[in-house]
């Protein structure tokens, strides 16, 4: 008999950033590193004689994991193990595809074996795909245990599969959760299902209140263009709000500068200027400089603006998706952008996605951090 765990990867950047991401590569985040850390103890004392992953960045990242403690081992990537393509979905807000194509993304939550949209696999395809990778891996490793790192859809539909179960009526793993399968006679049964219990605090479900979102739905937020001059009494009043948190005063802030500024910029290019909402309320604004910091292949976001009324929903962690979406497009492999010194919960917010500060420079009403934040896709390995 060989035994596998199968590990659903650390928390990526689609998970925080509420975006579909299916074969679209991705890199895991800073909590999802944590999450890593906490797994490495997980397999500490196990025995492990083989090891693999999918061969896309958020899985191959989470197998370093085992890696801590087994050295010996060698990863093994294999594109058997990738989630399942999610088509023309990919990299697309989740909010935005519940909005527009509301029947298959029912289908997808729900009933998989119905869902279909240009460009995607075949539900009853994944599950042969996942099936025969794990019975050619109990050939070559027979008696053995293998863990194998994968995706959060492509194991729940192995698990409803194996249990006999529709896929609704069974949970999403938590990021790392560990599921045990066996192979014995070319058959393969379920031993356990998602076991996240190394996790303690570092849930990714418990960091994103994704079991108690805003009238038990997830809150997940769809872009549109803000139009220029129709919008610019709310574009001023969003830009004159995180002025004042920022510098504490509007001393210093040219109104009518910027407004003609971000005109311009979304005349060029519409995706530079976007409203972020939850169903049809705009809870935040993103505006994006694509020529500053280009030389340096970064891409400069000029202002995040959230409401008032709806911050600590991850909101705002959704309009640095969209911005780390935007300029990937553009080949840039960093954002950069500009917070006040003083404005302690912007820092703090920031820091917590992963930007760090890498200078310091006078702005108009007082010192200003430069942050960063690397987006270029690629494989972290535990320390």
């Amino acid at each position: 008999m060989t035994k596998f765990y199968l590990i659903r990867h650390a928390e990526a950047e689609g998970n925080l950033y509420r975006r579909a991401q299916g074969h679209y590569d991705s890199n895991i985040t800073r909590l999802g590193r944590r999450q890593v850390a906490a797994l490495a103890e997980r397999f500490r004392g196990e025995r492990i004689d083989a090891l693999w992953s999918s061969d896309l960045i958020r899985t191959r990242s989470t197998a370093s994991a085992v890696l801590k403690y087994h050295p010996e081992l060698t990863l093994h990537p294999a594109a058997a193990l990738r989630e399942v393509d999610v088509g023309c979905w990919e990299d697309r807000p989740w909010g935005e595809i519940a909005r527009t194509d509301p029947e298959q993304y029912g289908y997808f939550v729900r009933e998989p074996e119905r869902w279909h949209v240009p460009g995607s696999e075949d539900y009853g395809r994944l599950v042969d795909r996942l099936k025969t990778a794990l019975l050619e891996l109990a050939e070559a490793y027979p008696g053995k245990t293998v863990a194998a790192a994968s995706h959060a859809f492509a194991i729940r539909a192995l698990a409803a599969s194996l249990m006999g179960r529709r896929f609704g009526d069974i949970p999403f793993g938590d990021n790392t959760a560990v599921t045990a399968v066996t192979a014995e006679g070319g058959v393969l049964a379920l031993e356990s299902y998602a076991d996240g219990s190394h996790l303690g605090g570092l849930s990714t479900f418990a960091h994103q209140g994704l079991a108690g979102d805003h009238k038990g739905k997830k809150a997940n937020g769809w872009f549109t263009p803000l139009v220029l001059p129709g919008e610019s009494e709310f574009y001023s009043r969003c830009y004159a709000e995180t002025w004042i948190a920022s510098h504490g005063s509007l001393r210093g802030y040219a109104p009518a500068v910027y407004l003609q500024t971000a005109a311009q910029r979304s005349k060029a290019d519409p995706r530079c200027l976007e409203k972020l909402l939850y169903e049809d309320e705009t809870v935040g604004l993103l505006e994006l400089d694509p020529d500053r910091g280009a030389d340096e292949g970064a891409g400069w976001i000029s202002l995040v603006w959230v409401d008032a009324d709806w911050r600590g929903r991850r909101f705002g962690a959704q309009l640095i998706g969209q911005a780390t979406s935007c300029f990937r497009q553009r080949g840039r492999d960093k954002l950069r952008l500009h917070v006040s010194q003083t404005n302690a919960a912007a820092i703090g917010f920031y820091e917590a996605l992963g930007f760090e500060k890498t200078g310091v420079s006078q702005g108009i009403g007082g010192p200003l951090y430069l942050m960063e934040m690397d987006i270029a896709p690629r494989v972290w390995s535990l320390p």
